[in-house]
């Protein structure tokens, strides 16, 4: 064993009960155990949450959204908003994309929609039964009744279905707002459709189960004014929602400035953000208990160095060179660290999967979708605490190092 090792372990773990800097240095190694510990834990958890919502929503919403820009070559804005003319050409550039496993063509506007004398402004979405059942989940989350899209049918969601006190079967009247900026001037007959209820989906989402309703394209070509063969969407799905900023930049490479293509992030970025901004701010606040930690490193090391310095004369005095007497608290602080942070990590590690296992951490289930707190653990949070704590603890070993190397060994051995 190297000199500079075995001189390390033995100034952090003096075997002398009452050494102070020992306490202080198991103090470090607990406090860098809690530190890690909490941020793998906390930061799971606001990955298990993450994953929560983003499922949430891509079961419904597309990964990538294609729509059209003002004006551009494929595109018509004849009616109240753009929309996509050439669609099958969109179509086949689009799913030529590597990763692209699926795309489909839909037309969505608002409606309003009247069961007796109950009215319900939704978002209406025209799309046909294998193309919903391609770019979302709508066929998965069915409760009562089947997707059918046809002419005459409409599926909505369940809490819109309890407002309306509507069943699988029942007929409705759907309204469409297109043209009605007209009345003023002249004459308008609001656009008509009565649809009967083919089925009613579950989305766990109160938002989508509350707002959305989807019927067959020509219902929603009729109701929203748009031309034959002319779409407002292009909806894409991917191998990988983490690809689709990726695919995003692709297709739109391939499609050029006249239309717009987002992905799902785009589609939510105040959701997203606001779970980024939360999850920083977390991560920043849970350090702080590392920096604790190892500012008490830094200060055992400082005290060890003006116990030690007859030591640190007699090491110099028999030849030991300047950057081993460096190397000696590198070590020490090193020592403390490693400790402390595996300790950490492991309990980290072992809270998250006794709470995937097990569900210690219960939730109200008549507020929550979930019965539990939910957690997951991903490799890069586990390495960027491991070696965010390990920098931050070398980094307070500098000091006290450069200032044991700087001990003068005649002055230390003065009065020996």
């Amino acid at each position: 064993m190297r000199y500079e090792f075995f001189l390390a372990r033995r100034y952090a773990f003096s075997k002398r009960r009452e050494n102070f800097i020992t306490i202080i240095s198991i103090l470090s190694i607990v406090g860098l155990a809690v530190g890690t510990g909490a941020l793998i834990i906390v930061l799971s958890v606001f990955n298990g949450f993450s994953s929560v919502v983003t499922n949430i929503y891509v079961s419904f919403d597309p990964h990538v959204r294609i729509t059209a820009a003002e004006s551009g070559p494929d595109t018509s804005s004849t009616v109240e908003n753009p929309v996509i003319t050439n669609t099958d050409s969109i179509l086949r550039v689009v799913k030529s994309v590597e990763d692209v496993t699926a795309a489909a063509p839909a037309i969505h506007g608002q409606a309003v929609l009247v069961h007796y004398t109950l009215p319900k402004v939704v978002e209406l979405t025209g799309i046909s039964d294998t193309g919903a059942r391609l770019v979302s989940g709508l066929g998965k989350s069915i409760q009562s009744g089947s997707l059918t899209l046809d002419s005459n049918s409409i599926v909505v969601g369940q809490l819109m279905a309890d407002e309306l006190a509507l069943q699988v079967g029942d007929s409705l009247e759907v309204y469409s707002p297109t043209g009605l900026e007209r009345i003023l001037t002249e004459p308008v007959t609001p656009r008509m459709k009565r649809l009967f209820v083919r089925g009613i989906f579950a989305a766990n989402n109160r938002d989508y189960d509350a707002s959305n309703a989807y019927t067959g394209p020509e219902v929603a070509r009729d109701l929203f004014d748009v031309p034959e063969n002319a779409v407002t969407t292009i909806d894409v799905r991917t191998k990988d929602i983490r690809l689709s900023n990726d695919i995003k930049g692709r297709i739109a490479e391939k499609l050029g400035k006249q239309f717009d293509v987002r992905s799902w992030y785009d589609l939510h970025t105040e959701l997203y953000s606001v779970m980024e901004i939360e999850r920083w701010v977390a991560y920043i606040i849970l350090f702080l208990i590392v920096g604790v930690a190892a500012f008490s490193i830094f200060s055992s090391l400082t005290l060890t160095v003006f116990e030690k310095q007859r030591d640190i004369g007699l090491l110099r005095a028999l030849g030991a060179p300047v950057d081993g007497i460096r190397k000696v608290y590198l070590f020490q602080g090193t020592l403390v660290g490693l400790i402390g942070t595996a300790t950490g990590c492991a309990l980290g590690i072992i809270v998250v999967l006794l709470q995937q296992r097990f569900g210690f951490f219960p939730l109200d289930t008549s507020v929550y979708i979930i019965p539990s707190l939910p957690v997951e653990l991903r490799w890069e949070d586990f390495v960027a605490v491991g070696i965010g704590s390990m920098l931050l603890t070398m980094l307070c070993t500098l000091f006290p190092s450069r200032r044991a190397a700087r001990v003068d060994p005649a002055v230390a051995l003065r009065w020996e």
